[in-house]
């Protein structure tokens, strides 16, 4: 009988070059990807967010704000077919003084407990894994990703290259183009 654990992770392990970027996070280079992205990935796998997948039971404990400005979350993480708890913490201040409070750490606390949560089922694995450090392995996933991130081909940019001159073969290099669109670009 053959495994299949690893399917889903197979299916998410690759991201998108173009929903990343390279960030310094104190002193430390690092990879970063963009959440709505995240969230667009997990909801083509499980469906809508907190219908069939989210978290629940979001518990913030405050009790280390005071001495080291710490603020925990406790949550429990479920998807179709299972559940578990995660845990993260964020800095309640934006200065190492402990002096102005971020307004936004629930936000981002909330957002990295996510990408923690979602990283355990293999979304975005090739980051989390150093992979986005390869000049190779990153050179070959922005050329696998190449045509994911053009935009559909519309009427008025076919006529525009048609009336350059461009072949259909020149449109397909910029734009997706559908096999009827092949057909309407002869036409005009």
């Amino acid at each position: 009988m053959e495994n299949n654990n690893l399917e889903l992770w197979n299916k998410v392990e690759k991201t998108n070059p173009k929903y990343t970027k390279k960030v310094n996070v104190k002193g430390n280079n690092i990879t970063t990807i963009d959440p709505q992205y995240q969230i667009k990935t997990v909801t083509e796998q499980f469906g809508i967010y907190g219908k069939t997948w989210g978290f629940k039971k979001l518990d913030f404990d405050y009790s280390l704000a005071s001495e080291f400005g710490l603020v925990i979350l406790n949550a429990v993480f479920f998807f179709p077919g299972g559940e578990f708890p995660t845990k993260n913490a964020q800095n309640l201040f934006m200065d190492n003084a402990k002096t102005k409070i971020d307004d936004n750490f629930a936000k981002k606390l909330e957002t990295d407990t996510l990408t923690k949560s979602i990283s355990k089922l293999g979304f975005n694995a090739d980051v989390f894994l150093g992979l986005f450090d390869d000049v190779k392995y990153l050179a070959d996933v922005t050329k696998e990703f190449a045509n994911y991130n053009k935009s559909w081909a519309t009427t008025e940019n076919l006529k525009n290259a048609k009336e350059k001159g461009f072949t259909i073969e020149d449109v397909k290099k910029k734009y997706k183009v559908r096999p009827e669109q092949e057909e309407e670009f002869l036409t005009l």
